[in-house]
């Protein structure tokens, strides 16, 4: 299927659909950022 197929924008619709529901299952870059800063700083105190 092709750009200039009438079905083309449906099927790239229900293709976004799909990714963006499987892309609400993970956890959001601020809760990375913080458990990464946590982490830090917990190693560099059991070091320091």
């Amino acid at each position: 299927m092709g750009c200039c197929s009438p079905n083309f924008n449906k099927e790239v619709e229900k293709q976004e659909e799909k990714v963006n529901e499987k892309g609400n299952e993970d956890i959001p870059l601020w809760g990375k950022v913080i458990a990464i800063v946590i982490s830090t700083c917990v190693i560099w105190i059991a070091f320091v």
